[in-house]
């Protein structure tokens, strides 16, 4: 009876440990569909990750606009890029991408 209980503390133990892992991946239920030239803006939302958005914003130099600033103005523009039918800012507002709002609304 003490060799059950002790295996199944070991089994639960490496449950719990293994749950707290699956927490820290990142979401895989997004998927981009569509002309992937611009995916990288939507990912950055999705990520919530300022480093991926200027990343794209600096690619997108001479392609959009003279510089990061320009490419920024084209692209959160009423009607520039969409991410799900909606703006930028409105994309990273739902999501809960508040790194990502914040630099959006603040620079545009």
């Amino acid at each position: 009876m003490m060799k059950t209980v002790k295996a199944l503390a070991m089994v639960l133990g490496m449950v719990a440990a293994s749950g707290s892992a699956l927490a820290a991946a990142p979401q895989k239920d997004v998927r981009f569909v569509g002309d992937t030239q611009f995916s990288g803006f939507c990912k950055a939302i999705v990520m919530d990750d300022i480093k991926v958005l200027r990343a794209n914003l600096s690619r997108n130099v001479g392609r959009i606009g003279a510089s990061q600033r320009e490419v920024l103005r084209m692209v959160t523009a009423e009607d520039g890029l969409t991410c799900n039918g909606e703006t930028l800012i409105d994309f990273s507002m739902k999501r809960d991408a508040n790194a990502v709002y914040e630099y959006l609304t603040s620079r545009s």
